[in-house]
């Protein structure tokens, strides 16, 4: 598909693909598969949970990323810039790889109507990633222009568990950005679900659960809708590891080392081409060949297109050595350790806890690994 076909067909991109969107079931069966539960890929959601093993001995790694969070949540709209044709699709927080591919196909909508086949992305995380793929498969010929490529991107230091998180303040977010987050989190779903158990991309699906000591609000759905998270449980009493209440639903795990690998592998093998490049501001644009672009710059666009509306929010996550017989995540406040997460990844089992706004710090700060260590470890001992 080249020029004409970019330019005519519709190409599954924008609010079309609701068409066609999975509408998951909201029971727990619809997930768990035939068989004994033993034998399921992923646990029934009132299944006893096997204990994480956390300790100091266990840590293979810590990294620290800082989230692109914009206070009035992301931007995705078309400007000019110069003498360049522009969309914005930046600022995702905490949500950036579980929105990928329904701001892409949005944005990649967008940048069909200015009626050009050759485009500049910039970024490479799975924003833009997502992006440019989306283009290639429209018939257009993109350029991936950034400073750093995978694995040495944001979003490869991203918890990734799918559930768009950390996107907006609520005082500051429109209706219309509300409306664009529950439409790209739909398109964004049915796009990943497709991935579920395929080794070559790392996704698979888990149980997740959130708790706490007190009662858990239900004014707002979870972005998107309560009907895209299977079997799907609020405020329920008894929660794990003795809390009183909890949430519980099935999503999808994205062990992001593996699934960015595997975009920057399709986007090569279609011909797309990346080249390093770094911006200082909206003026170094006019230096690039293609007239048409798509900044998915995260965090950098604050400086490169004036927006002082977002900041990093600090997140820092260690990894203890796998355990397969881990099939849940969780998330919480805790009196006396914090905030604590665990994902399990086949590569390790993920121990995060940490969302500090304002803070461009990415050194480790060992006092947080022991903390989080340590916190995981409390809560595993809670499960007996």
């Amino acid at each position: 598909m080249r020029r004409r076909d970019f330019l005519t067909a519709g190409a599954g991109l924008g609010t079309t693909a609701l068409a066609g969107c999975v509408t998951p079931a909201t029971t727990s069966s619809a997930v768990a598969l035939p068989g004994a539960p033993g034998d399921a890929l992923v646990q029934p959601i009132g299944a006893p949970m096997r204990p994480i093993k956390s300790s100091m001995d266990r840590v293979a790694r810590t990294i620290v990323g800082l989230r692109p969070f914009r206070k009035p949540g992301p931007r995705l709209e078309s400007v000019k810039v110069g003498s360049k044709d522009v969309v914005h699709n930046y600022g995702h927080g905490g949500g950036g790889v579980s929105l990928s591919w329904g701001v892409a196909e949005m944005a990649a909508s967008m940048v069909k109507d200015f009626g050009r086949t050759d485009i500049a992305v910039l970024g490479s995380g799975s924003i833009g990633l997502s992006t440019a793929l989306d283009l290639q498969r429209a018939g257009a010929d993109v350029t991936i222009y950034a400073k750093d490529f995978p694995p040495y991107t944001t979003s490869n230091v991203a918890g990734a568990m799918w559930h768009p998180v950390t996107l907006f303040e609520r005082d500051q977010v429109t209706p219309q950005t509300l409306a664009m987050l529950d439409l790209a989190s739909k398109i964004a779903f049915s796009r990943f679900i497709r991935y579920a158990n395929d080794p070559k991309y790392g996704i698979y699906w888990i149980r997740q659960y959130s708790f706490s000591d007190r009662e858990m609000s239900t004014t707002y759905p979870y972005v998107g809708g309560d009907a895209l998270y299977p079997g799907l449980v609020r405020n329920q009493p008894n929660g794990p590891f003795g809390f009183a209440r909890y949430d519980a639903y099935y999503t999808l795990m994205i062990d992001s080392d593996i699934y960015m690998r595997a975009l920057v592998n399709d986007f090569l093998s279609n011909g797309g081409k990346m080249v390093e490049r770094s911006f200082e501001s909206e003026s170094d644009l006019e230096a690039l060949p293609q007239t048409s672009i798509v900044n998915c710059l995260g965090l950098g666009a604050g400086k490169v297109f004036g927006d002082e509306s977002i900041i990093p929010a600090r997140g820092q996550l260690s990894f203890l050595l796998p355990q397969n017989d881990i099939e849940y995540g969780y998330a919480g406040g805790t009196k006396d350790h914090g905030l604590l997460y665990s994902f399990p990844r086949k590569t390790g089992i993920l121990l995060g806890g940490s969302v500090d706004k304002g803070d461009w710090d990415m050194n480790v700060r060992e006092d947080e690994v022991r903390r989080m260590v340590e916190g995981h470890a409390w809560l595993a001992s809670k499960l007996g």
